[in-house]
């Protein structure tokens, strides 16, 4: 095995919580290293000009290459699990930059009850309120503490939306549910699309408090943490699964990289599988080892390990890091680790037709929408409800691509081939819209990864198993919020509605969410979590996991933006 010269710090991945980390850390003066599996793209030399649907899209180019690791999948323990051969559920990045390349950067902060959920919900509703076989805890950290590393990264970006809670001061246009905030985004929100519009006219006849998505995409010019001058959106409606040919859409690649290679402390190293975390015989880290584009076998020794890839990848890592101080891999002493998983609810998605009108849904991003979040979180009464928690409702319309889309339009007979679904392809397909749901997702002992005892990789390692199902609490808030989109979209003036009113069970086979979360959670204590507040492995003080692999349990949100903050708290 040939071994590297030694570094301050190796991180496993090269994507946001990497490029985060390595900015703060190589400005501190310490030498890092960032292991990543995959290619090294660049906004000139490869998303320039890159509307190719058929590439990003339905062939999922810059997704992980199924063939070369993939992951099981059972709906209960009782069940044999079974590989995922083609993409569905969710679609994890390889590359330097991570999933924040293509994200649809939907930017969101926690509410202050999302970090104390078990807390809140006790106090206010009884113990007896929480779902029975549930895993839910507060994260260890507050609101309060987090608000400065949120409001951080959003500068150091380029965030673009509109404030509902100034410093307590509550605001309307904005989110008036939030969080206080210390100031006002940096920009302000992107243009709105026609259907945004109506929806927003629609949640305001109907009393509810509507807001633009905030959105990591820039509505103006910015200079941002790198010193660079970034231009705006072009709205150019190639979004989510898109590297941004502008630059506009911010991310670690475009902003926190560039500036860590310039202090001349930060290497990345792609096409680098990492297989193990090595320790001594006191069980403290000494390095990775990976497997580089060669077959060759390589030790990177450091004294600092950052595990900061995607979720499954890094509990997968952990517990692959097997050794004779922990028999059950880093992390695992007490058997935590891979507890906690959880997903995105996003059922109960509404579409509607507005025959004869033209939505110019093929012009925008991925972050033009308009929401509410009064089904969001425990900003409603729970005490006469058969659930806890809710999601965000909303609608965008504007980045609607010819492929993807065409199964979307409604016809009188249901059927989607022949004749008359042509034609109403060609007269409706600028006219149908829709409004969905994006809920939470609670954790439960049944529901967990760890190794498969079957499958395994191309280098012969384990595959990650993954068992997980929706659960009680999970249909009736689906039963509750779904009446909500219908009445909206009524609202809006929408026909020949179509809406899911009960969630199907959860099978791995069509797309849903990419927020997986959990594995190696965060307390204040041991005996019910793998890391500290900071990411740091309770067993082994110099690993951390950092990231979405951190979260409890998941909110009705998109986690990037928390993921972020909390990569700057450990920074």
């Amino acid at each position: 095995m040939a071994q590297n010269q030694k570094v301050d710090v190796v991180t496993v991945g090269a994507g946001l919580v990497a490029g985060i980390m390595a900015y703060h850390l190589t400005n501190a003066g310490m030498q890092v290293v960032s292991l990543e599996q995959g290619p090294w793209l660049t906004t000139e030399n490869d998303f320039s000009h890159n509307h190719d649907e058929l590439r990003y899209n339905q062939r999922r180019e810059m997704m992980v290459d199924l063939s070369r690791e993939t992951w099981t999948w059972r709906p209960t323990p009782k069940e044999r699990a079974l590989p995922m051969r083609q993409y569905g559920s969710f679609h994890p990045h390889q590359g330097v930059g991570g999933a924040a390349v293509h994200w649809a950067t939907q930017n969101w902060r926690f509410y202050p009850s999302d970090f104390e959920y078990r807390t809140h919900h006790i106090d206010r509703y009884g113990a007896d309120k929480l779902p029975v076989g549930n895993r839910i805890q507060d994260w260890g950290v507050t609101y309060d503490d987090m608000e400065p590393y949120y409001d951080a990264f959003e500068y150091d970006i380029g965030v673009s939306g509109v404030a509902g809670n100034l410093q307590g001061e509550l605001i309307e246009g904005g989110n008036i549910f939030e969080g206080p905030r210390a100031r006002e985004y940096p920009l302000p929100s992107l243009a709105k699309s026609i259907v945004a519009d109506k929806f927003t006219a629609a949640s305001n006849e109907l009393g509810y408090h509507p807001f633009p998505q905030p959105s990591a995409i820039l509505s103006e010019a910015y200079d941002d943490l790198a010193g660079n001058t970034r231009g705006a959106c072009l709205y150019c409606g190639f979004c989510t699964r898109y590297g941004c040919e502008v630059a506009a859409k911010g991310n670690s690649l475009v902003v926190h990289m560039p500036a860590a290679l310039a202090t001349g402390n930060y290497e990345i190293r792609t096409d680098a599988y990492v297989y193990k975390i090595e320790t001594d015989s006191t069980g403290k880290a000494t390095g990775v080892s990976y497997i580089d584009a060669t077959g060759r076998r390589q030790f990177q020794e450091a004294d600092t390990v950052i595990v900061s890839a995607y979720m499954l990848m890094n509990a997968r890592l952990l517990l692959m890091s097997r050794s004779s101080a922990h028999a059950d891999g880093i992390g695992n002493d007490r058997g935590f680790v891979g507890k906690n998983y959880t997903y995105q609810l996003g059922g109960g998605g509404s579409s509607g037709l507005f025959e004869g009108e033209r939505l110019n849904q093929f012009m925008g991003n991925g972050a033009m929408n308009a929401l509410i979040h009064d089904f969001n979180a425990d900003n409603f009464d729970h005490a006469d409800l058969d659930f806890i928690g809710g999601g965000s409702i909303g609608a965008g319309g504007g980045e609607r691509t010819p492929v993807a889309s065409v199964g979307g339009v409604p016809t009188a007979s249901g059927k989607t081939w022949g004749a008359e679904w042509k034609e109403a392809l060609r007269t409706n397909w600028d006219s149908v819209a829709g409004v969905g749901i994006q809920g939470e997702s609670l954790p439960y002992d049944d529901q967990y990864v760890d190794l498969d005892p079957t499958y395994r990789d191309r280098f012969g390692f384990p595959l990650l198993r993954i068992t997980f199902d929706w659960h009680e609490n999970d249909y009736n808030l689906i039963r509750y919020l779904s009446p909500k989109m219908r009445e909206i979209l009524e609202t809006m003036g929408a026909t020949n509605i179509r809406t899911q009113e009960e969630l199907n069970p959860y099978t791995i086979a069509p797309y849903q969410s990419t927020h997986c979360t959990g594995g190696a959670i965060m307390g204040t204590d041991p005996g019910n979590s793998v890391v500290n507040k900071y990411g740091q492995v309770w067993d082994t003080p110099n690993v951390f996991v950092v990231g979405a692999s951190q979260f409890p349990q998941n909110p009705g949100m998109n986690p990037t933006g928390t993921v972020a903050a909390l990569a700057y708290l450990a920074s």
